[in-house]
């Protein structure tokens, strides 16, 4: 039986402010709270104790280049993110720094060098912590603090470093001139990508951001397949993955000097995000994102046995999430939008109902059929601010291999008698509205770009009675 679209009503939760603190946590144990990254020494570590990904790249040049121009690139840079940062930042007065540097830069946060650069405007680390995530985090992670965190879940970059000559990763015979290697089988986890890919409130530990748990509940964590399974693929071979929950194969070379390998991860890391990309410089990064989004959903249009001139006409449109391992959308739903864009004409090609058009200013109809969360701060206001967020008034996503129907209904004018009625419905998206992109980086500084996810058409009969 296939799962309907979740949708909840979630009063309960009291947001008790950033600058408290959550007793649940051991701050000991986390000395850059709020994100509960650590390292091995459990304190302070010099971003020059890292290494720059330029020196990688001398053995790992496609690597490289894959990573380069990726959202884990670009994590620092990113303006949507830090004027978000930033706003948040003076809201709190720096309590939520280290939450979000933690993940958009953790070689800066265990650095502890993060700070405002006000001649830039934005915030600013040495030059390879603003490399954003990076080769010489990932691969010098030794293992996860998730289970000691207040939820017993990877979250807020539960993850723990250890910088030095020995690069971890996911082969057990690994052997490189340019550094010693270990075997880590945390590599090969979905728990590794939780640790960012889960955000909790700091204070109230509600959950803002839940890929990691969307995927644990789902049939892919059944079936075995694994974010890297996904997101670490060629776009073909990750698609293929998503909608079989077949472990996909990719043979290659991890670097020239190496042996040929059953699987090689490429390292592009691309979700859903085909805005930032395009925006920083890659075409590449954004043109993946746009293949995923194209790949993860069908409709189906479910319609009566006709149409009567003069009556209510009601049908359906069917959106199912075929190719994704957590819920469509995901992360931070809040923000995110998809929703349904239908159109019926009659047999002339006028317009008869529209439902989901964007009006001059780039507004979603009020009364589209949204895919989203609704977020509402501790006086019950509509907030687009994580650091603010008391809970999710209501909650409409689609979970992997589930499906929602949304039904529509029009009254067929009397004088339409006779053809046959076309209704095209499209799948639309984009990362952020125009609204949010407005606030942040100024009025008209950029037009939030839409993808049409998928489309589908279907003819109606018309009839007198």
């Amino acid at each position: 039986m296939r799962k309907t679209a979740i949708i909840l009503t979630m009063t309960s939760v009291l947001l008790l402010g950033m600058t408290g603190s959550s007793p649940a946590v051991d701050h000991e144990k986390f000395p850059f709270f709020p994100s509960l990254l650590n390292t091995k020494t459990g304190g302070p570590v010099s971003s020059s104790e890292f290494e720059d990904p330029g020196r990688c790249r001398m053995c790992h040049r496609d690597i490289y280049n894959q990573w380069k121009g990726s959202m884990h690139s670009n994590a620092w840079i990113d303006p949507v993110f830090q004027a978000l940062w930033k706003m948040g930042d003076d809201e709190t007065d720096g309590a939520i720094r280290n939450l979000c540097s933690g993940c958009h830069s953790p070689i800066g946060t265990v650095g502890e060098e993060v700070s405002f650069d006000p001649a830039r405007g934005m915030f600013g680390a040495s030059e390879i912590a603003e490399k954003g995530v990076q080769c010489d985090f990932c691969h010098t992670v030794v293992e996860s603090t998730w289970r000691d965190t207040p939820t017993s879940q990877p979250q807020n970059g539960s993850l723990i470093m250890d910088p030095g000559d020995v690069k971890r990763g996911p082969y057990k015979d690994s052997d490189s001139p340019g550094h010693d290697t270990a075997y880590s089988e945390l590599h090969t986890s979905a728990e590794f990508c939780g640790s960012c890919h889960n955000v909790f409130h700091p204070v109230t530990n509600f959950p803002i951001e839940r890929t990691y748990d969307e995927w644990k509940q789902s049939v892919y964590a059944r079936e075995g397949i694994v974010c890297q399974d996904c997101h670490m693929m060629p776009i073909e071979k990750a698609i293929e993955a998503a909608r079989t929950l077949k472990k996909p194969l990719n043979p290659g070379k991890a670097s020239p000097m190496g042996p040929e390998r059953a699987t090689v991860y490429t390292h592009e890391f691309v979700g859903a995000n085909f805005t930032l990309p395009r925006l920083l410089g890659s075409e590449k990064h954004a043109q993946i994102a746009e293949a995923r989004l194209k790949s993860a959903a069908q409709l189906k249009i479910h319609l009566p046995e006709k149409a009567v001139s003069g009556q209510l006409v009601r049908f359906k449109v069917e959106v199912i999430n075929v190719g994704a391992g957590h819920n469509l959308p995901t992360s931070l739903t809040e923000v995110r939008q998809m929703w349904l864009d239908v159109t019926v004409k009659d047999p002339k090609g006028k317009i008869v109902m529209r439902s989901g058009a964007l009006d001059d200013h780039g507004a979603i109809d009020p009364d589209a059929n949204i895919f989203r969360a609704v977020a509402v701060d501790k006086d019950g206001n509509v907030t687009h601010k994580p650091w603010a967020i008391s809970h999710f008034s209501e909650v409409r996503v689609i979970p992997p291999k589930g499906s929602d129907k949304s039904t529509f209904s029009f009254l067929l004018p009397d004088k339409i008698r006779k053809g046959e009625l076309t209704i095209d419905a499209v799948l639309r998206y984009r990362s952020f509205s125009q609204h949010l992109a407005d606030l942040l980086l100024g009025e008209g500084k950029i037009e939030v770009p839409v993808v049409d996810m998928n489309t589908e058409q279907a003819m109606l009969k018309v009839s007198k009675k």
